[in-house]
């Protein structure tokens, strides 16, 4: 899967870089933005497939006839859920820096497309770091933090949904998804709070600053992303104790 993403961004970047300069015609632009559109769309599946495996994996290991060979082994089901939460934590992981590298690689390529010189790049990207506060320590370790805790996240919800849609007798698919549904639903509606909550976005929304206040994203964007990944890593806790529980005492094999 990781070298599918690789190859996403090295597939548009030799794409884009064969596309001649926008400006030549609107065919030309009509297929730049095509081609940036599959990437985008082979990049969803690719993370989409990634969770569909992980939870196929862990719903057969555990739930169906392969866990009566799984639970005979000679570990606790808390050693194997760990094994399997480090397991599905890497291949989060590891796709999440794969992705990053593919859009950079496609965007060197657009950016070659563009004919953008190294000096109109350097000043956007002076603009964009000012504007963005990325020298600000707080932003960074933040951003590296959420960039931690988010697989794991990840990994640890899709674990936590498989292990209560088992409990169902009959519909254990259904039981599964309900449970998704309403994590993504509390997902959302914590990073609404949290951006809401935030000190100073309705002084950055309305341009009214206080004396002192620093105006910038950066420090705003900070502060959102402390908010989630410590909502994130909670809700991992959490989702780690109940299902160490279930698979102690609830499993309803196949």
């Amino acid at each position: 899967m990781d070298t599918v993403l690789i190859g996403l961004g090295l597939m548009s970047y030799v794409a884009l870089r064969a596309v001649p300069h926008m400006e030549d015609s609107i065919g030309v632009l009509v297929l730049l933005f095509a081609l940036i559109g599959i990437f985008y769309i082979g990049l969803i599946a690719a993370s989409i497939i990634l969770q569909i495996y992980l939870v196929l994996r862990y719903y057969r290991n555990l739930y169906t006839e392969e866990g009566y060979l799984t639970f005979t082994l000679p570990v606790s089901p808390d050693h194997i859920l760990n094994a399997k939460l480090i397991n599905g934590y890497i291949w989060e992981l590891l796709s999440l820096i794969c992705t990053l590298a593919s859009l950079f690689i496609a965007a060197t390529g657009m950016l070659q497309a563009m004919a953008v010189n190294s000096a109109e790049l350097q000043e956007f990207a002076d603009e964009m770091m000012s504007i963005f506060g990325v020298d600000d320590p707080h932003f960074i370790i933040s951003i590296l933090l959420m960039g931690i805790i988010s697989p794991l996240a990840s990994t640890m919800s899709l674990y936590f949904c498989v292990t209560v849609g088992q409990l169902w007798q009959k519909h254990k698919i259904l039981g599964a998804i309900l449970c998704y549904i309403g994590i993504y639903v509390a997902n959302q509606i914590m990073a609404q709070v949290a951006i809401f909550s935030s000190a100073g976005f309705f002084e950055f929304m309305n341009g009214e600053f206080s004396e002192g206040f620093d105006p910038s994203l950066g420090s705003l964007y900070a502060g959102m992303f402390t908010k989630i990944t410590v909502f994130q890593l909670i809700l991992s806790v959490a989702f780690y104790i109940a299902c160490i529980l279930i698979n102690r005492k609830k499993v309803n094999l196949d």
